[in-house]
C-alpha cells in the first residue's frame, strides 16, 4: 500500500497532538483524589449498561465510570468522537462498533488492546473471543492490532407485534418464510393501520424505530446474497451499482415506496413511531434492543415474538441476516489507561457482573462460541418464545466488509443521501446508486494512495 511512510507520520502527529492537548488541559491529580472513566456508549442501549455501571461503582470507589451516550448516526458518531480527541477531551471508554471500528483505528483514535491482553485480574485474553466477531476490530492497516473487544454476537431477525397482528386479522409470520411475504404482510398491515387510532405501520425505517437510511445489516447480506458487495479487499472496488446491486437496492426500497414503512419524513423526523411504542407491527433489530421492546410493549399489555428473516432466491446465498456487533474500546488519548482496562478486563472475566449482568437481562448473546451455542440467554422466559431464532440467524449471516479507512464514513453518507434522493426527488435507483458508487470508489482511491 504506497504512502505507509505518510500515514505513519500523520498518525504520530495527530497523536503528538492530542497528548499535548491532554497535558496541557488536565492537571495532576491528587495521589487520594477518585478516578473518573468516562464511558461514550451507543443511543438505544446505553440504559443496558446502567446495572453494570452500578455495580462497578459500588465494588469500586476509587474508580467511578460515568456514562455519556454518544450521537445516534455512525458519521455522526466518528465525528464526534474525533473532534472530541482533537479537543483533548475524549472518553476513557467507548462503545465501538464493527461498522466504524476500522475508521477509529486509522486516525489513531482508539488503543491497540493487545499490549493488555494477560495484564489484568482476570487475565483476558485474544482467544476468550469468537475469532468471526473479534475480527471486526482488528484494523486492515494493522493486521496483528485489536482495537475493541466484542461485548455480544449479534444477527438480525424480524421482532412482530403478536397482538396487533391478531387484531388486524393476520396469520403470525412463520420461520421460512420469503421476502415477497414479508413485503405483502407489512403492505396489507400498514393499510389496515392507516385507519386506526394512533395510526399502524407494517415496519418501521431502522431498529428503535426512525431512521434515514437502509441498515446496513439489511443491505450488506442482501448484496451479498445476490453476487454484488460494498466492498471486495482483494480488488479494492465497490459495486454496489452493478446490475444485480441495483436489483437489491429496488427490493430494499420498496418498503420505504409502498407505505410499509412511514413515508421519510416521519421515519426521519424525531419522533418516528416504534416498535415498542406498538405503533409498528413488525421491526427488524438485534437482541441488543431486547430490553427496550420488553418493557415498552409490557407497558402497552401487548404480546410480541421474533422470527427468522425472511430468505430470497439469490446467486450466492438465500439468507439476507446482517452479523456483528458492537465492542468495548479504549480511547488512545485517554489519561487513566489502566483504569480503563482494569474495567475491561472486569467487565468480561467478573462472574456476578459486567457482560453476565447484559446476559442475565437479555440483551446479548456472549461473543464467545460457548455462549453462542449454550449460553443462559437461552433460559429466559418468553417473550420472546422463538429463541432459537437468534441462534440461526448468527450462524447464517454475513457481517459486513470493513472498507479502508475514512470511506467506511462516505459508504455510510452516500447510501442515505440515495436513499433520499430516490424518495424525495424521485431520482431513479440506478442514477442515485451510481452516484454513491462513484463517491465510494473514490473514497477507496484516496485512502489506497495515501
Amino acid at each position: 500500500m504506497k504512502g505507509s511512510t505518510s500515514r505513519r507520520k500523520l498518525r504520530v502527529g495527530f497523536m503528538a497532538s492530542l497528548l499535548t492537548l491532554s497535558l496541557a488541559s488536565f492537571g495532576i491529580q491528587s495521589a487520594h483524589a477518585v478516578t473518573e472513566l468516562r464511558f461514550a456508549a451507543l443511543a438505544g442501549i446505553d440504559g443496558n449498561f446502567k446495572p453494570v455501571i452500578e455495580q462497578w461503582n459500588k465494588e469500586n470507589p476509587d474508580i467511578q465510570v460515568k456514562v455519556e451516550t454518544l450521537p445516534a448516526t455512525i458519521p455522526d458518531i466518528v465525528k464526534s468522537l474525533a473532534a472530541s480527541a482533537l479537543s483533548g477531551s475524549a472518553p476513557d471508554l467507548i462503545n465501538n462498533l464493527d461498522t466504524y471500528a476500522d475508521q477509529l483505528a486509522d486516525v489513531g483514535f482508539t488503543e491497540d488492546l493487545t499490549k493488555y491482553f494477560g495484564t489484568g485480574s482476570g487475565a483476558l485474553k485474544r482467544a476468550d473471543f469468537n475469532a468471526a466477531f473479534l475480527s471486526s476490530y482488528v484494523p486492515i492497516n494493522f493486521p496483528k492490532q485489536v482495537h475493541g473487544l466484542p461485548i455480544a454476537a449479534d444477527a438480525i431477525v424480524v421482532f412482530y407485534n403478536k397482538t396487533l397482528f391478531k387484531k388486524a386479522g393476520f396469520a403470525l409470520p412463520k420461520d421460512g418464510w420469503t421476502y415477497d411475504q414479508y413485503l405483502k404482510t407489512c403492505d396489507a398491515i400498514s393499510k389496515w393501520g392507516a385507519k386506526q387510532k394512533p395510526q399502524v405501520w407494517g415496519s418501521s425505517g431502522g431498529p428503535g424505530g426512525g431512521s434515514k437510511s437502509i441498515w446496513q445489516a439489511q443491505y450488506n447480506p442482501f448484496l451479498h446474497a445476490v453476487g454484488a458487495y460494498t466492498y471486495d479487499r482483494n480488488t479494492n472496488t465497490s459495486k454496489i451499482a452493478a446490475p444485480e446491486a441495483i436489483a437489491a437496492w429496488k427490493e430494499l426500497v420498496k418498503p420505504w415506496q409502498s407505505g410499509c414503512i412511514p413515508k421519510y419524513s416521519i421515519s426521519a423526523g424525531k419522533t418516528p413511531p416504534t416498535f415498542q411504542g406498538g405503533q409498528v407491527a413488525m421491526e427488524t433489530s438485534v437482541r441488543a434492543l431486547l430490553p427496550t421492546y420488553k418493557s415498552g410493549l409490557a407497558e402497552k399489555k401487548m404480546d410480541w415474538d421474533v422470527v427468522d428473516m425472511p430468505t430470497i432466491k439469490g446467486k450466492v446465498s438465500k439468507y439476507i441476516i446482517g452479523g456483528g456487533s458492537y465492542g468495548l474500546g479504549m480511547a488512545a488519548s485517554g489519561k487513566n489507561k489502566a483504569a480503563a482496562w482494569k474495567f475491561i478486563d472486569w467487565f468480561y472475566t467478573t462472574k456476578n457482573g459486567g457482560i453476565n449482568t447484559l446476559q442475565a437481562s437479555g440483551s446479548l448473546v456472549p461473543p464467545t462460541d460457548a455462549g453462542i451455542s449454550g449460553g443462559d440467554w437461552r433460559k429466559f422466559a418468553a417473550p420472546p418464545a422463538n429463541v432459537d431464532a437468534f441462534g440461526r440467524a448468527i450462524k447464517n449471516s454475513f457481517i459486513a466488509p470493513k472498507l479502508p479507512g475514512q470511506a467506511g464514513t462516505v459508504l455510510d453518507t452516500v447510501i442515505a443521501d440515495a436513499l433520499a434522493e430516490v424518495l424525495l426527488k424521485k431520482v431513479s435507483v440506478e442514477k442515485a446508486f451510481k452516484k454513491a458508487e462513484d463517491k465510494v470508489t473514490a473514497a477507496i482511491k484516496k485512502e489506497l494512495d495515501q
